[in-house]
């Protein structure tokens, strides 16, 4: 896996395959590099427990995950809560899709925490999640449809050197003065009419 961050930085990951005779699974050995292409740092960890780093290139790593004096901690596993919820999720995820009070009233209509289908989900409303999803894919078919020169996004540009998308501004302007002007309901009714012979 490689991953490019910042413009300084980007990182390569391998997740060791898990064989029968393996005593040590779910093993990710990697690098931070510069972009001369040094190794600045080195990775190494579990993908199901925690992961370190040390600085360097790691020349002196250890063989297996086990971490040396040398190595810090970057993400370590919580534990599951006593009482999970129907979907396994932690604590943290859990929160994710929380509408706390204020919160709705400064999000964009598109915002994903206001899909209809994911809530009756979470309320185990499984028959009206369903019905609900089926309507919001019809609702995106026909909205494709519509989209004659193609989809544009509101708050990003694509770079043309590396292909990623960078922030252009006004989101946070819109958020702070709630105010949404031609930013699509995508989650609400769709009234338009379209052709079915396309």
């Amino acid at each position: 896996m490689h991953i490019h961050g910042n413009r300084q930085y980007s990182c390569k990951l391998k997740f060791k395959e898990q064989s029968i005779l393996d005593r040590n699974p779910h093993q990710v050995h990697g690098f931070v590099e510069d972009l001369s292409g040094k190794k600045v740092a080195t990775l190494i960890g579990k993908w199901d427990d925690s992961m370190y780093y040390i600085n360097g290139d790691g020349s002196g790593k250890p063989k297996d995950c086990s971490p040396s004096s040398s190595a810090t901690l970057l993400w370590k596993r919580n534990k599951p809560p006593p009482n999970l919820t129907r979907y396994n999720l932690t604590s943290f995820a859990i929160t994710l899709n929380e509408l706390t009070p204020g919160l709705q009233e400064n999000l964009p209509p598109t915002d994903s925490r206001l899909r209809p289908d994911q809530r009756h989900l979470e309320n185990g409303e499984y028959d009206r999640a369903n019905s609900e999803k089926q309507r919001l894919e019809r609702r995106q078919r026909m909205s494709r449809k519509l989209q004659e020169n193609g989809w544009k996004p509101r708050w990003f540009q694509r770079d043309s050197e590396n292909g990623s998308f960078c922030y252009v501004g006004g989101y946070w302007e819109s958020r702070e003065q709630a105010k949404w002007d031609g930013c699509p309901n995508i989650f609400g009714e769709f009234n338009e009419v379209v052709d079915s012979s396309e």
